[in-house]
């Protein structure tokens, strides 16, 4: 049984392929959405013969065990790890990084970053948490930049009026990007900024560096998300321990983390850290910080874009706008 997966737009255009490839004879063994995108694996049962079955078990069983091998080589841990495996064994891929591309989907939640369109319902602000130093502040001009990219606009609100620099460094961002700024003091201060700035504009807020295990901290940062009645998103660098990167998470997911973009992901090449915060959290991927740049320093991650990242030297060719979700419209 010869196995071939088939990816376009939409159901009827993926099965036009299948017709075309396969014939009329080919069966269709599964279905799946993912990004946008309608996949189909099919098989045509004419061309069974034992021999290429039992070769098609070895190759799949070689790629799991480099699988194995590259989860292994960025520090995944073992749970995880296993959860993933058992994903791929059952993928039915047609090739390695199709595989990958399963089996992360089977595991993890993507929220790409995307935009409102026109006449939708005001979107809840999206507020900055993590530890300190993570990149919150450039996170959030970035998303700004994307707001602004795609016709919407955005409003800045900075907490972080104490640490050395950081009015500096957010006036400067602002003011590069064209983008109204404000700053807050305190949970009941951020409330009135809030719902005085018009219900078109993505507000995006900007808050000190938190101790994930300091439970003062935590508490002082889940009244400023209940104030602001925000969605908490998670800015957590890429390239450290796994299991601290898990801890932390956790701790940020109890006070209101619910999406998560990780950072510095130029900067490093171990990604176990970013797969294990994730998972532990039931976080919401998002982007991804992949350089310093704030007009295309944040990607859009997909499940693609993530396999890519993991493996590179599985994908056929190098990683292009199709493999990460454009950010058009307005946010949502």
């Amino acid at each position: 049984m010869r196995l071939k997966t088939f990816t376009s737009k939409t159901l009827p255009e993926t099965m036009a392929l299948v017709r075309e490839r396969l014939g009329d004879d080919a069966v269709i063994l599964s279905t799946q959405e993912i990004d946008g995108a309608v996949k189909v694996t099919a098989a045509l049962d004419d061309e069974f013969s034992p021999e290429l079955e039992q070769q098609a078990r070895r190759t799949a069983a070689e790629w799991v065990t480099e699988l194995a091998e590259l989860l292994e080589a960025h520090r995944v841990p073992n749970g995880l790890a296993d959860r993933l495996l058992n994903a791929a064994v059952h993928a039915g891929a047609s090739d390695q990084e199709e595989m990958l591309v399963t089996a992360l989907v089977s595991v993890f939640d993507f929220a790409p970053l995307r935009f409102r369109k026109a006449g939708q319902a005001k979107p809840a602000p999206l507020l900055m948490m993590g530890p300190p130093g993570a990149g919150k502040t450039a996170t959030a001009a970035k998303l700004c930049a994307q707001a602004r990219l795609a016709g919407q606009a955005a409003h800045l609100i900075s907490m972080d009026t104490v640490s050395a620099g950081a009015r500096e460094q957010v006036t400067a961002f602002a003011g590069a990007l064209g983008v109204p700024l404000s700053f807050a003091e305190t949970a009941s201060h951020l409330s009135g900024v809030v719902a005085k700035i018009p219900s078109d504009r993505l507000i995006v807020i900007d808050t000190m560096g938190a101790n994930p295990f300091v439970a003062d901290e935590l508490s002082a940062l889940a009244g400023v998300v209940q104030a602001a009645d925000a969605l908490g998103l998670l800015v957590q660098p890429a390239g450290g321990d796994a299991l601290e990167a898990a801890e932390s998470a956790l701790a940020f997911a109890e006070v209101g983390a619910r999406l998560f973009v990780p950072t510095r992901l130029d900067a490093a090449r171990r990604f176990g850290g970013i797969l294990a915060a994730a998972q532990a959290a039931q976080l919401s991927i998002m982007a991804g910080g992949v350089s310093p740049s704030l007009g295309s320093g944040l990607s859009p991650l997909s499940p693609r874009g993530l396999a890519k990242l993991l493996a590179p030297h599985w994908s056929r060719q190098a990683a292009t706008d199709d493999d990460f979700l454009p950010a058009t419209g307005t946010f949502q």
